[in-house]
């Protein structure tokens, strides 16, 4: 007995699965519907421009270029002028033109998730020694000069010369 209920369950939504719906046999849209193409009036609007410098994305562009190390300060969604100089700074590095009026699109977004890390960081010489300054070098450091040695010679006497 369950058996043939659960046969019954299965053919009935095999059915409403495969039958076509009432708005397509009362339109005599039958044909549209099994061709999956819209009616004329029935067209579908296209999706408006992207947005541009919606705080979504100008927080997703902060993240992206506080990765990159364009971005010095904290992550607040606001398109102020810490976030204009950091895209002014990525476009330089990218060696691509700078504009005046900076926008955030979906392109600028996906542009720096492209990017590998730290890439707004200036480049540091490949041989170092710690500490901030470079001003002291350790004599026998890579590219560290010798001191100069002062000439000690003795010079001969004005009198042994003239002799």
């Amino acid at each position: 007995m369950h058996a043939a209920i659960c046969l019954a369950r299965s053919i009935a939504i095999a059915a409403s699965l495969w039958a076509a719906p009432a708005y397509a046999l009362a339109t005599g849209g039958l044909i549209e519907y099994v061709q999956n193409t819209p009616r004329a009036a029935e067209a579908p609007v296209e999706p408006a421009a992207a947005q541009a410098n919606s705080p979504e994305q100008i927080r997703k562009a902060q993240t992206e270029l506080k990765r990159l190390d364009c971005l010095k300060g904290r992550i607040d969604g606001n398109l102020g002028p810490r976030t204009r100089k950091a895209v002014i700074d990525y476009r330089a590095m990218a060696k691509q033109p700078v504009v005046a009026q900076v926008d955030i699109t979906d392109a600028l977004i996906a542009e720096l998730a492209e990017r590998g890390d730290n890439y707004c960081r200036p480049a540091r010489p490949f041989f170092g020694f710690g500490g901030r300054g470079g001003h002291f070098l350790p004599p026998f450091a890579p590219g560290a000069r010798p001191a100069p040695v002062p000439d000690v010679t003795p010079k001969p006497a004005a009198a042994e010369e003239q002799n």
